[in-house]
């Protein structure tokens, strides 16, 4: 793993340069970094053209005001991708074709979108709209042309780099504590929140997982003990029940689907079942186990606040219930009321990716939404026995949080990440020689 550093030194240095000039530079950000990914895209770094979104996706979540220009960056760094890719025929075709599951959805949150345009977030609502497609039809490309150009060794990379993250929160755990830490005590490394920090843990430990069960050989022992034991204690000192039942939902799912797809199907019908009593009983549940602390259990049967946004939003989807306002609708609505929930005792968002896709999408929108889900991960099933597991897992993670309905974050780019790294038979591909896994120094 420190040849991964030292071999990427200059990547690190431009994200460094990056940082530095947005948090001390002021507007020169503007300048700087458009300037950069356009000489990057000359040299053909794609890689680091990637990464690099990462990056700033990363620092855009973040409450730290020195990284606000991280939140009006991304907008400029997802466009250039777009004309980088797009443009670029001799590079970047043929074009990878998961965005083409989703096409009715954008149609129809384009057609949403208009019936806000009196409104005061309507602009906001066609950058999220188009982001959305963006996202969709360059992400997956740009992964896809890396992985034919390097192997799984652009995996290796990829997943190196993410890891890195994890270790930055355990630095500023000790020089810099106020900033991995909430002042409720929460631990949230560099990303914004513990919940965030939970829901990047778990979609990086997914395609960790994926990764290393197609190439077994990829990683050395002792990087697979120190990459898992680095996304385990982020979730766990992140505090993050979902992320940890998420977590478990998919490692526990994994095993049955891998023995046979009709005893996973089985297993899910009977938790189905379970989950029911076990909701009922959960507080007991938890104190029996003796798991008091992990789980929260002072917020548990409130959700931190979760029942009440659920409640207030559900009440507000019955004035737009079959179709919605568009992508922004949400945020727009729940801020006017922000002072209220937060008597009430929540703060922040709906925190379930499927009720703010109602809200915004109507329940159309919704049911067309969850059919190209269920489409993308049936075709995967024909290719990968990770697929349902995932899929289960991640519409657990999602009710608890809204990061689905986003597109310009770095939940939705792990998230894109695994939807194409599954909808491809990659680990069957033939891809470049490449090198064994090193041994970490």
């Amino acid at each position: 793993m420190l040849t991964y550093y030292k071999e990427n030194i200059q990547l690190f240095v431009i994200l460094f340069i990056w940082l530095a000039v947005g948090m001390y530079g002021g507007p020169i950000i503007y300048l700087v970094l458009p300037l950069t990914l356009i000489l990057m895209k000359q040299k053909e770094m794609y890689e680091e053209l990637l990464l690099g979104y990462l990056f700033i996706l990363i620092l855009s979540d973040s409450l730290d005001f020195h990284l606000d220009f991280a939140k009006n960056v991304k907008n400029i760094y997802i466009v250039l991708l777009s004309v980088f890719v797009l443009f670029d025929k001799e590079n970047f075709r043929p074009l990878n074709e998961l965005y083409k599951i989703f096409i009715p959805f954008f149609l129809f949150s384009s057609f949403t979108m208009l019936f806000s345009v009196t409104d005061p977030f309507f602009f906001t609502s066609v950058q999220k709209t188009l982001s959305y497609f963006l996202t969709f039809l360059v992400i997956p490309t740009l992964i896809s042309k890396l992985y034919k150009q390097h192997g799984e060794q652009f995996l290796r990379r990829f997943l190196f780099f993410s890891i890195t993250f994890l270790f930055a929160g355990f630095i500023l755990k000790f020089v810099a504590h106020d900033v991995a830490y909430l002042i409720t005590g929460r631990y949230r490394g560099v990303l914004g929140s513990p919940n965030g920090l939970g829901t990047f843990s778990f979609l990086l430990f997914v395609v960790f997982f994926v990764v290393d069960n197609f190439w077994p050989l990829l990683f050395s022992k002792r990087e697979k003990i120190i990459a898992y034991a680095a996304i385990l204690l982020s979730v766990y000192m992140a505090g993050s029940r979902n992320s940890i039942l998420s977590v478990l939902i998919f490692f526990i799912f994994q095993r049955f689907f891998s023995i046979s797809p009709f005893i996973g199907f089985l297993v899910f019908a009977v938790t189905l079942v379970v989950s029911e009593l076990i909701t009922t009983n959960i507080t007991a549940v938890v104190v029996s186990l003796g798991l008091e602390n992990l789980f929260r259990i002072n917020t548990l049967e409130d959700g931190s606040g979760r029942y009440i946004a659920w409640d207030f939003a559900w009440k507000q989807i019955q004035q737009h219930f079959f179709i919605g306002k568009g992508f922004a609708y949400n945020e727009f609505y729940m801020r006017q009321y922000y002072h209220e929930l937060q008597r009430m005792g929540h703060q922040g968002g709906i925190h379930n990716s499927f009720l703010t896709f109602w809200m915004d999408q109507g329940l159309i929108g919704l049911l067309i939404y969850l059919r190209s889900y269920i489409l993308m991960f049936m075709k995967a099933s024909k290719i990968s026995k990770f697929a349902f597991p995932i899929m289960f897992a991640i519409v657990f993670s999602a009710m608890f949080e809204s990061w689905l309905v986003g597109s310009l974050s770095a939940f939705a780019f792990f998230g894109i990440f695994i939807f194409t790294i599954i909808s491809e038979d990659y680990h069957k591909v033939s891809t470049p020689a490449v090198e064994p896994a090193l041994e970490m120094n």
